[in-house]
């Protein structure tokens, strides 16, 4: 292996001492070299302190303050500063940083020796908490001196005139050039001006091969291919480097790399975590609508608007191509947080949690603020009062977090209105069968009745056997398959068979009886959903009232009577025919649906829906916002029956409304494995799911809405029958009826169930093969059907009702509410302490005035997060933080003038990266001095371009690359990471549950960005180069050098695989020395050629390499062994994995 020096030139710096190359030597080697290697980096300061203030701070307010606070000391211990915890009372220490066992604190609180505090031990959670923070050395904000303290209501107005990033952005005039050589750029004047005023002068020019390796991977995070690399070395002049530059921005790849830079702010994840993990809707969706919008270069006031308030704007921005609603997507930021599952009800935290997580990326993301340290307490640094906190909270709790459809509605609408042609055929065709067919219905009846009446009784043991031979037709009724009630038309048949037998064959008499029993049964039933149900809403006049619904199928979900559906496959042409109500698969159980209610009122103890569904079609309801909430339930019925559904958790009401989703509206899909008998891998490839429902009514009583009897009523209305011949003459008659009212589309809901009662006991025939002409028909329906595009949804945000005020919670305890926070934003920016005067949440108001030009923050921060990724820095190190905890800019000046450039240029991310990379500054050598070293070691004022390791997804995208494996395509469903499957086959279930499949070790040859991010054991290699754990939102990536990264590039099976394959490929080119092979693989692995010495290294490298896999000089070129391990050798070169 070849370890570059650091800070050098970065050439290959092979021992002079000849070294076997022997793989077990070479990684017994490897490990005691990196062994001795520390960790260099640790969490930021920034982020530590920031840890402190969220999940600290509260505990110690909250359970320590009363007697060991400013008042009281009991023991002589204070626990409100560290100094005071490191003096400690009478025990001794509270504390000892780094060391948790030795600390009291810790034994306090586990209840160990010390039992604190005395009357509730702290949850596990906040026990585990503490123990985080004191391993970390127990950091704590520096306290700043003021001379107004927090509870002085003067005190954040003092700090909001005092802090830089507070005050509104200045326009500031670029200095003069005080030299002949300098750039006439601006950036680089305010650059030279420091660096100037430390005596300082800037880098040499780097060299072409470098520049263009360091602008392919900065803009595209990919290496030059061999063309650009040609080109530019052919011709390196300023106007050939903007040709390359416009080139590299306008590459798709520019999109999938700064796409994923803005992952890391809003802590994009694909699950979310906790027990089961489950799945968030559409993450790869939003993945893919960022790489467009990077691509289109989307202004980023455009961006803010689209994640913050996207569903609210006046005019959407549709990419009419693809078919989607693309400023729907950006909702899905909110939704990428660790969520629980638990009953929110029950556990009042989780509600809480998942706005504190939303308010927390959206203060870092947009504002560079964390705004959530004030949840509990007013911010003891930045001007944030908790009550601006649960302003912000109030504007989110008043919005739904709900599954959103980004296809346009003309999706799928050539082949939708197909379906709908074919469907009016199909019905014709059946109507003109089935008029014909009802006039053999009274003699097929009476037939049926007499061979069930006089067929010998069957022995007990063959009722089985005969009811599994004649399902689904009379016999199955008659032979007691099925149980009869009264809304099957053969009750009365069946009933008035057994009372003839009773009144001694007396037809008249029973007929009498029967239609006495009747109206009573019918008016019970009538009575009593009069007296005890109230309607919430009837959809049966095809209306959806109040309600609110999206999805591809609403448009065709409204049923009149007789309606009906085509079944996708089998024998049979329906699969179900309608009463009136919404019904998502009317045309297609491959179109997505969701209705919701308004807020349900909160009087009554239960709300009942007639619904039915199956394919994982369900109805929930959400309580208190909970977007995971364990109330819910599949609808596995093909006619619709009454669900019951309580309104109420432990006598306490929580604001709620009823849904019903189809599977992928459904956010809990991919449910749990083994739920509900179902595994995970089953309901992922089910294509089709549906739901329908008629009516939905509130009430107190235990019981549900009896089914009425009105379809029954025109046999009794009329002239009695006399025996059964007449009543299968009367069953004729209406079922004629139904039929001709279904034929000419005047069905009522009576007539309907008339029909499916028919075609349940096959008295009407339903078969696709019943004639050529209808089963083309049905062939070609399914054929379209099966053509349409499934849905493409994502976890999102609307406003359906009035905003809703939310109270302070005492210390974040939303057991203890207080004043009322009206909804707004922080009054650092607004200067007013109203709320928003809107009758909406308030969200798009928040997305106008963070998007306002004149914000002070908004700008700042964007353009310092592109300076980061261009420059390995920000002009404020602490990325996400520009408040008072965070850093100090090192071009205060600088960063304003940019701000500024970057409004003036309609916030083109594009335009102003363009501006960064054209200056001298980044084109500047990486070489440093002594005098450099000594006045700005960690190159603050950019005396060179920083020298940087890539970023974990770079390395693996190099590898993949500079192997010709790579497959740049674009979007698409993420691809399960590489996991090598556990031996205990417990380990296997539970990873199961969690749903951690494994994918291909070579991830598909895609991007890195398409690989998916899991909660749960994410992929190994990218973490051990940093990729971040999505916990929350990261500004700037931790930086670590630990013997696992080297140990991985040795032993990785990923690396081993595609140097092989990278060593098939160049043997695959007719090279005619060992020379010009070298040259090729080191050019295309470091963008330049090898050095004399290096070559000459490297060619002894092969010579022993040939030696150790037994091959004869002169066949060296055909030696898999020897190529493959070189090109292992160059994957494991410092300079691979570095930007220069």
């Amino acid at each position: 292996m070849f370890l570059l020096q650091p800070q050098a030139k970065y050439k290959v710096n092979v021992s002079r001492r000849r070294i076997t190359i022997r793989s077990e030597r070479l990684a017994l080697f490897t490990c005691l070299v990196f062994l001795s290697v520390m960790r260099i980096w640790s969490a930021g300061p920034s982020d530590n302190i920031e840890f402190f203030e969220q999940k600290i701070r509260p505990i110690l307010v909250e359970k320590c303050y009363l007697c060991h606070g400013p008042q009281l000391q009991q023991k002589g211990l204070r626990l409100d500063s560290r100094e005071a915890i490191l003096t400690g009372g009478s025990r001794g220490p509270a504390i000892v940083p780094y060391d948790v066992t030795n600390s009291l604190l810790m034994q306090a609180v586990r209840h160990e020796s010390l039992a604190m505090p005395p009357a509730e031990k702290l949850t596990d959670e906040q026990i585990g908490a503490i123990e985080k923070w004191i391993s970390l050395g127990a950091p704590w904000p520096t306290e700043i001196e003021q001379p107004l303290s927090p509870g002085d209501p003067r005190f954040y107005e003092q700090i909001t005139k005092q802090h830089w990033a507070f005050q509104p952005v200045k326009e500031v005039a670029p200095p003069n050039s005080d030299s002949a050589e300098s750039s006439v750029e601006p950036i680089d004047r305010f650059i030279r001006q420091k660096l100037t005023a430390e005596g300082l002068l800037p880098a040499p020019l780097t060299s072409p091969q470098t520049l263009i390796r360091r602008l392919s991977l900065v803009l595209t995070g990919l290496p030059p291919n061999t063309d650009q690399m040609a080109r530019f070395l052919a011709n390196s002049s300023p106007a050939s480097y903007e040709t390359i530059v416009d080139e590299l921005l306008n590459s798709v790849h520019f999109g999938e790399h700064w796409a994923r830079h803005w992952m890391d702010v809003v802590r994009f994840a694909e699950t979310l975590g906790n027990d089961w993990n489950y799945e968030i809707n559409g993450a790869s969706h939003y993945r893919d609508y960022l790489i467009r919008a990077f691509n289109a270069d989307v202004p980023y006031d455009q961006l803010i608007r689209e994640h913050i308030a996207g569903d609210l704007l006046d005019q959407p921005r549709i990419n009419k191509r693809d078919g989607i609603n693309e400023s729907l997507a950006g909702l899905n930021f909110y939704r990428f947080g660790e969520q629980g599952h638990d009953d929110c009800a029950k556990f009042r935290e989780i509600r809480t949690d998942v706005v504190a997580d939303q308010i927390d990326t959206l203060g870092k993301a947009f504002q560079g603020l964390t705004i959530a340290c004030a949840q509990c307490h007013d911010h003891k640094l930045d001007p944030i009062p908790t009550k601006d906190y649960y302003r912000l909270y109030s504007v989110l709790s008043s919005s739904r977090m709900v599954t959103r459809t980004l296809d346009t509605p003309d999706i799928n609408e050539t082949h939708r209105e197909e379906l709908r042609r074919l469907k009016l055929k199909i019905r014709n065709e059946l109507a003109s069968l089935w008029i014909e067919e009802g006039n053999n219905i009274a003699t097929r009846l009476h037939e049926s009745y007499l061979s069930w009446k006089y067929r010998p009784q069957p022995r007990s043991e063959e009722v089985k056997q005969l009811t599994e031979e004649q399902k689904g037709g009379l016999d199955s009724v008659l032979f007691g398959q099925e149980k009869v009630t009264w809304e099957d038309p053969l009750f009365i048949w069946m009933e008035l068979h057994q009372l003839v037998k009773e009144h001694s064959k007396n037809f008249a008499k029973s007929w009498r009886d029967l239609a006495i029993r009747y109206d009573k049964e019918a008016a019970s039933r009538s009575e009593f959903n009069r007296d005890y149900f109230n309607t919430l809403v009837d959809f049966r006049d095809g209306s959806l009232h109040d309600w609110s619904g999206e999805g591809q199928a609403l448009s065709d979900a409204i049923a009149a009577p007789g309606e009906f559906a085509i079944s996708p496959e089998g024998p049979n042409v329906l699969s179900n025919i309608f009463l009136a109500g919404i019904y998502s698969h009317k045309l297609s159980g491959k179109l997505n649906a969701a209705i919701r209610s308004p807020l349900l009122p909160q009087d009554k103890l239960f709300v009942s829906i007639q619904a039915m569904g199956g394919k994982l079609g369900s109805w929930r309801m959400p309580m208190d916002n909970c977007s995971l909430s364990d109330d819910y339930d599949m609808l596995e019925t093909d006619s619709l029956k009454w669900v019951r559904i309580p309104t109420k958790f432990e006598n306490h009401s929580y604001p709620s409304y009823i849904e019903l989703v189809t599977r992928h509206d459904n956010p809990r899909f991919p449910e749990r494995p083994y739920m509900n008998g179902r595994t995970y891998s089953l309901d992922q490839i089910k294509p089709r799911s549906y739901f329908g429902v008629a009516k939905v009514v509130t009430h107190d009583c235990e019981a549900v809405p009896e089914n009425e009897l009105t379809h029954l009523t025109d046999l009794f209305s009329g002239v009695s029958p006399k025996n059964f011949s007449e009543l299968a003459a009367l069953y004729a008659s209406k079922a004629r009826q139904a039929i001709s009212a279904w034929a000419t589309n005047k069905a009522t809901d009576d007539d309907t169930k008339w029909i499916s009662w028919l075609i349940r006991s096959e008295l009407l025939p339903n078969s696709v093969h019943i004639n050529k002409q209808l089963a083309d028909l049905v062939k070609r329906y399914r054929a379209v059907e099966l053509e349409i595009t499934e849905p493409r949804v994502i976890n999102g945000m609307i406003d359906l009702e009035a905003g809703r005020d939310y109270p302070v919670l005492e210390r974040g305890n939303p057991e203890n509410p207080g004043v009322t926070a009206h909804r707004g934003f922080l009054q650092l920016i607004t200067k007013s302490s109203h709320g928003f005067d809107v009758e909406q949440s308030g969200r798009r108001e928040m997305a106008e005035i963070i998007a306002d030009p004149k914000n002070p923050l908004t700008a700042r921060v964007m353009v310092n997060r592109i300076w980061h990724h261009v420059f390995g820095r920000g002009i404020v190190s602490t990325v996400n933080n520009l408040g008072r905890l965070g850093e100090k800019p090192s071009h205060p000046k600088l960063l304003d003038y940019l701000a500024i450039q970057f409004v003036q240029q309609r916030w083109s991310i594009k335009q102003f990266i363009r501006q960064l990379v054209l200056t001298r500054t980044f084109r500047q050598a990486s070489n440093t001095s002594k005098v450099g070293s000594a006045v700005d070691p960690e190159n603050r004022l950019l005396h060179r371009y920083p020298v940087r390791r890539l970023d974990a997804e770079m390395v693996r995208d190099s590898i993949l690359a500079t192997a010709g494996t790579l497959n740049r395509k674009l979007f698409g469903p993420s691809i399960h990471p590489y996991r090598k499957d556990p031996q205990d086959p417990n380990k296997k279930i539970h990873r199961e549950k969690r749903k951690l499949f494994s994918g291909p070790l070579d991830g598909k040859g895609r991007r890195s960005i398409y690989i998916k991010v899991t909660r749960h054991e994410g992929d190994r290699f990218l973490e051990l180069f940093d990729f971040p754990i999505p916990s929350v939102s990261r500004g700037q990536r931790n930086t670590t050098n630990i013997p696992g990264q080297p140990l991985a590039l040795l032993n990785h099976p990923f690396v081993l695989q595609q140097a092989g394959v990278w060593a098939d490929q160049v043997m695959e080119e007719l090279d005619t020395s060992v020379d010009k092979r070298i040259d090729k693989m080191f050019e295309v692995a470091l963008g330049r050629r090898p050095e004399a010495v290096e070559l000459d290294r490297l060619r002894g490298l092969v010579s022993e390499l040939a030696s150790l896999h037994v091959v004869k000089r002169e066949e060296m070129l055909k030696s898999r062994p020897v190529w493959k391990d070189l090109a292992h050798s160059l994957f494991n070169l410092k300079e691979f994995i570095y930007i220069r």
